[in-house]
């Protein structure tokens, strides 16, 4: 078990129970109460974290909202496992610039992970088959010009005709949307065959190929191309990061703060808890998920864009099944140490170590929607069981540890978002979008950088156009 320092309650940090009443938010800041600010942030995700840590070092006072009883938002490692285990956040990319700053500054350890180099076993339409034996199986019935490329690959074998963007912002112009269309119209008119739609249908990291946007994709691409070099893990878990990141605030920190409000009121603006407390602040940043936004009440004037955004923005699903096996037998039976498989209920699964062995099964979209509307025990039973089919090394060896799917957790709702079909204009819109008083931050809101990155560009520029306001 890890001895890694997680998150401290602090003095500056409240579990839930502070007692707050109206303040009017103009008041001098000599008269302020604990419940007033020059800036309220509401997530401390990694957006939420690094705009508070901004402010405060300029010298403002921050309150810092966390409906969940943790820090980290969808940075969240299952310290209860035998070994602490990512859920979200797991890959730190090459290109992230400020969190590597950040994680320095901070002394987060992070390390590259080995490779099995490979690749992975398929499981098929119901066969097992190495990367060797896929392309002559009978199995593959992908047509002749594809039967080489396998199921993993198939999809970034398409991807070329996409236009390369210089810059991941390129994404956001007005030449970009000509490519908001369907996915699965996309690789259509790039030759993909049926049966190759039906396999990149299988683990698509978005709901669907008729749901998804191509545009997407290219974005995705951009991001991938601004870095160089290994892709990183947060040594004991990416909760490490936002930790230490809680850990070094001043500002008051408060846990189970659940929003249900937001009111602009002119010369400030009011946050609502559920519980019935009530903050006041000059400024206010909101850096929830837009699919958790849209159960809040929001009174102030939005753009179209803003609103449509905030109500249809799309999340994507995904299920995950850990398992703890009572040998490393993915080591010994002479297939690859991975699994890919069109199974619904089988998905990608992964090896996250050896001491003890563990294995972590990855669902997305229907297929995750599936195992998240099944009992806990019946869904590790049968994911087991769809296991032990694959490679009968793993008969009897393995047990359920937990399930977890990100869109029941209320504070988030999904793992992370994606442009949907014709969104893509509205979304860079609202990217771009600055407020008065009520500020937007978050993954959601990045222009220039992918995944934990572009949560903290977003946080930081939303700081920095705040502080310039101040």
């Amino acid at each position: 078990m890890s001895t890694s320092p997680k998150f401290a309650i602090s003095r500056r940090t409240f579990i839930g129970g502070m007692s707050a009443s109206l303040v009017a938010c103009a008041a001098p800041r000599s008269t302020w109460s604990s419940t007033t600010a020059d800036v309220i942030v509401i997530g401390a995700g990694l957006a939420g974290l690094h705009a508070t840590s901004l402010i405060e070092k300029a010298g403002y006072k921050a309150i810092l909202l966390e409906a969940n009883g943790r820090p980290g938002g969808r940075l969240y490692t299952l310290d209860d496992m035998p070994v602490p285990t990512d859920a979200g956040g797991v890959q730190v990319g090459s290109s992230y610039k400020r969190f590597h700053e950040i994680a320095d500054r901070l002394g987060v350890e992070r390390y590259v992970p080995p490779s099995s180099g490979r690749g992975s076993l398929y499981r098929i339409n119901g066969a097992s088959l190495t990367p060797k034996t896929w392309r002559n199986a009978q199995q593959n019935q992908l047509p002749q010009s594809e039967k080489s490329r396998t199921p993993e690959s198939l999809l970034f074998s398409y991807l070329g005709g996409l236009p390369k963007f210089e810059k991941m912002s390129d994404w956001m112009t007005a030449e970009a949307q000509s490519i908001d269309i369907p996915l699965k119209d996309y690789l259509i008119k790039q030759g993909a065959s049926a049966e190759a739609l039906r396999l990149i249908d299988a683990n698509l990291n978005g709901y669907s190929l008729e749901t998804l946007s191509a545009l997407h994709l290219a974005r995705t691409l951009a991001g991938f191309r601004q870095g160089s070099g290994p892709t990183k893990f947060v040594k004991n878990g990416s909760q490490r990061m936002t930790d230490a990141m809680a850990n070094d605030l001043r500002s008051d920190l408060i846990l189970n703060s659940n929003v249900i409000a937001i009111e602009d009121e002119g010369d400030g603006v009011e946050v609502s808890l559920v519980d019935g407390r009530k903050f006041g602040a000059r400024h206010v940043i909101c850096t929830a998920p837009f699919s958790v936004l849209r159960t809040m009440q929001i009174e102030t004037q939005l753009p179209l864009a803003m609103r449509n955004m905030i109500a249809d923005l799309p999340y994507t699903m995904a299920s995950f099944a850990y398992l703890q096996a009572s040998d490393p037998f993915w080591k010994h039976d002479g297939y690859p140490e991975s699994i890919w498989s069109d199974d619904p209920l089988l998905g990608r699964v992964f090896a996250l170590g050896e001491d003890p062995p563990m294995l972590k099964v990855w669902l997305n979209g229907p297929s995750a929607e599936i195992v998240a509307r099944m009992n806990d025990q019946e869904a590790g039973k049968a994911i087991i069981s769809k296991i032990e089919q694959a490679r009968p090394s793993a008969k009897g060896k393995l047990k359920l540890l937990r399930m977890f799917s990100w869109q029941k957790e209320k504070f988030a709702k999904g793992i992370y978002h994606h442009i949907g079909v014709g969104q893509g204009a509205m979304l860079a819109e609202v990217a771009q979008y600055e407020g008065a008083r009520l500020h937007f931050a978050g993954e959601h809101m990045a222009q220039n950088s992918p995944g934990m990155e572009g949560a903290l560009e977003s946080g930081e520029r939303t700081a920095n156009r705040i502080l310039a306001s101040l």
